[in-house]
């Protein structure tokens, strides 16, 4: 295993080391420490975990990297980090830019996970170790903690580095997909109802489990064949939404959301929640459970939009929220959002942030193309020559040979 060190440079921070891994095996070598970590940081989630990154990091390579902080021999602070390359037309060069490295396996939370007893000293590091590296942008979108945030945006020079909180709305911007409505659950179903619910909300969803659960007309229940009710839910939202955003951006989105089911049902993670009329589909929910934290994450609805009656979405998620209670979880979280039939189920905003930062002052040209990211620059180089884009092939053929002299050189 190959791994990259640095010593921070803070006097407070003596004894705090930070090392970076960009390879499985590397990423491996981490298990038994990370896992420790999970379990002393009561704001990490799923999507940090090393079993939820692993299915992220073994699909691609040579497009992430863990940043890790140490102090001896305990794991104090990790930031994992997507790597892409740019082709920046004015300056006609290849440049790394950054992401949260959730983003490779579409993770609804991204971040830091962290020691609290270590936090603000290994944040710091992060970021002071993060500017010594080569890139044009860094992004961290829906990151949770603030406090966290402004420890590693305060790391970096507003001389050096513009820090931006961007918005992010979708839907022709009627959502603010930075808030993500979350039901903090009772101990019980019957407290849900009475103190969750407005009046009108809670008799009819009485009303729905009487007429249609109760009375047998339909079924709720976990689905027990996963495979194929992943496929019927995505092919009912592809229907819905492919008419808003096009045969092809929901086919792409639909596939999306089958990586994040498919990677949830690997480990034991996936509820997916179905009300069905005898062997019809009538709708599903999507959900990514987290044990560990007690929360359930809904991620995605498949409804069958011949069917009438507003009874499917409440009994989908008011049967799921029952689930969650019985089964103990503390949370239902709606993910990202602010969508007004969330709050009808006792929902209130949690805020993600949207990170970035540039570099104030460019600096000579090749500066910002991370090591990381040579194969995927020499595979843009070759799709440069099957479009006929002869100049930008020269061009980026030349910017990497420089880059390769200079290490040689440095070597």
């Amino acid at each position: 295993m190959t791994v990259h060190r640095a010593i921070s440079e803070q006097g407070s921070a003596a004894g705090l080391r930070v090392e970076y891994v960009d390879s499985l095996n590397g990423f491996h070598a981490l298990r038994p420490a990370w896992e420790a970590l999970e379990q002393k940081d009561a704001e990490g989630t799923v999507f940090l975990s090393w079993a939820w990154l692993r299915q992220a990091f073994e699909r691609t390579t040579g497009r992430w990297r863990v940043i890790t902080a140490w102090v001896d021999q305990d794991l104090v602070a990790v930031l994992p980090l997507k790597h892409r390359v740019h082709w920046s037309k004015t300056r006609t060069e290849f440049q790394t830019e950054i992401e949260a490295g959730g983003r490779l396996l579409w993770s609804e939370y991204t971040g830091f996970l962290c020691d609290p007893a270590h936090e603000e000293m290994a944040i710091t590091a992060i970021a002071n170790r993060l500017q010594s590296l080569p890139w044009i942008k860094l992004s961290l979108r829906y990151v949770l903690s603030e406090r966290r945030v402004g420890i590693f945006t305060r790391a970096f020079s507003q001389d050096a580095h513009r820090v931006r909180f961007k918005p992010y709305r979708i839907n022709r911007g009627e959502t603010d997909n930075l808030l993500c409505p979350q039901v903090q659950l009772p101990g019980s179903y019957d407290q849900y109802l009475s103190d969750c619910l407005s009046r009108n909300t809670r008799q009819k969803i009485k009303r729905f489990e009487r007429k249609f659960l109760e009375s047998g007309a339909l079924t709720f229940a976990a689905t027990t064949d996963h495979t194929r009710d992943i496929n019927a839910l995505l092919t009912l939202w592809q229907a819905k939404w492919a008419q808003v955003k096009g045969a092809e951006t929901a086919r792409q989105v639909a596939g999306n959301y089958l990586q994040v089911l498919m990677a949830a049902q690997k480990f034991g993670l996936l509820y997916l929640s179905v009300l069905r009329d005898g062997d019809r589909m009538l709708g599903a929910l999507g959900h990514v459970l987290d044990p560990h934290h007690k929360r359930m994450h809904f991620i995605v609805a498949g409804r069958d939009e011949t069917a009438r009656g507003h009874h499917i979405g409440a009994l989908l998620h008011s049967q799921s929220i029952r689930w969650a209670i019985d089964n103990g979880y503390g949370v239902y979280d709606f993910c990202h959002g602010n969508e007004s039939y969330k709050y009808g189920y006792g929902a209130k905003d949690v805020q993600a942030l949207y990170l970035s930062i540039r570099p104030r002052k460019l600096r000579q040209p090749g500066a910002y193309l991370d090591a990381l990211s040579h194969k995927e620059a020499l595979a843009r180089v070759l799709s440069f020559i099957e479009e006929g884009q002869n100049d930008r092939a020269t061009t980026g053929t030349r910017q990497l040979l420089n880059l390769l002299h200079n290490g040689d050189m440095a070597r």
